[in-house]
């Protein structure tokens, strides 16, 4: 396990020497794919690592939640619904492009291109008797190939700057000084995280653990209540968690798959990027937020990835975290049933 943290840490490092956007995440999940084609065998705890990590992640993003966050709610309604279903409508028009100019049969097409989570297409692939393999493989270079170019182009349209919230301190934590932290505050949000996460893990929810922790944490501090606010240094070694775990499911065979299909891979990808890219310009122009937290919210990625990423960048991610909360429940009830529809 040391080991493949201290190869993380070295891609964090290269990243943060390049400049290049979310080197604490994007860092590892690029070192560590590369080394796992050489066929090295590493123990390590995969689920341990990213249950703690998404916890982690999940409770940081909660501690930025206070008395406001209802009106916040209120004036992502709008947001959220272009967002879900401009996703929709991505994922169907970049499935029927995969099955109209590649060899690939429509279940697998539709199944490959939907932006849900990879775990749940591969589930829903599975079935429906569709590709499981070819699935898995559309998904996951969809989902890497998001991670790397939304931020890239977050930080080149936004001149590198997301905004001023990476520098500003929690809410809950706001009215009380390092001096000031008793034993009390420590525990309670170490506690509110991990009995979060649990709830949100056993409840089966995409994305629970993270969820969990952000919610319980959250809702706490829209209360007033002061607790703990964790070093920064501990958010970017629960990012490199994440890098590294997503990181290792890029197999030898992975790579041997992706030379095969390496043409409808490119044109998910591609096409889901511009769409996203698309919408993130529309969602600056409808609600004034800045630029980087209009193309993370708009990017057909994962959640939690997401929100660690807009938490690194200096973007908003509580409202990276909700928006694609909204758009991962929507797509994962309507697109089953359309699907079916589809395919009967």
């Amino acid at each position: 396990m040391l080991f493949l943290f201290g190869i993380g840490g070295a891609g964090a490092w290269l990243f943060l020497r390049l400049r290049l956007p979310a080197p604490s995440i994007l860092g590892p999940l690029f070192a560590v794919a590369l080394i796992c084609p050489l066929g090295l065998k590493v123990a390590f705890p995969t689920d341990a690592v990213s249950f703690f990590s998404k916890v982690t992640i999940g409770a940081f993003i909660g501690l930025r939640f206070d008395r406001n966050c209802t009106k916040l709610l209120r004036d992502l309604a709008w947001p959220s619904i272009i967002v879900s279903l401009w996703m929709l409508g991505t994922s169907i028009g970049c499935g029927m492009l995969l099955y109209l100019f590649t060899d690939l049969p429509i279940s697998t097409a539709l199944l490959g291109s939907t932006a849900g989570g990879v775990a749940e297409m591969a589930l829903l692939a599975l079935s429906l008797g569709a590709d499981v393999a070819s699935v898995t493989l559309l998904q996951t270079f969809r989902l890497v190939g998001s991670m790397f170019v939304m931020p890239l182009l977050g930080a080149r349209y936004a001149g590198g700057d997301g905004g001023s919230l990476d520098e500003e301190r929690p809410p809950c934590s706001s009215n009380c000084d390092s001096s000031d932290l008793k034993p009390w505050r420590y525990v309670t949000f170490v506690g509110l995280a991990l009995l979060g996460g649990w709830v949100g893990t056993i409840s089966h929810v995409p994305a629970g653990s993270l969820l969990g922790s952000m919610f319980f944490v959250g809702i706490f501090c829209a209360l007033g209540v002061s607790m703990w606010s964790p070093p920064k240094i501990i958010r970017s070694i629960a990012q490199t968690g994440v890098g590294i775990t997503i990181g290792l499911s890029m197999t030898e065979e992975t790579f041997k798959q992706l030379y095969f299909m390496l043409p409808p891979v490119l044109l998910l990808t591609g096409g889901m990027i511009a769409c996203a890219v698309a919408l993130g310009f529309l969602l600056r122009r409808i609600t004034g937020w800045d630029l980087v937290t209009c193309l993370l919210s708009a990017s057909p990625a994962g959640l939690t990835q997401m929100g660690a990423i807009a938490d690194e960048m200096g973007a908003d991610p509580l409202i990276v975290s909700l928006m694609h909360t909204v758009r991962l429940v929507s797509i994962l009830i309507v697109m089953p049933f359309s699907l079916s529809a589809l395919l009967s």
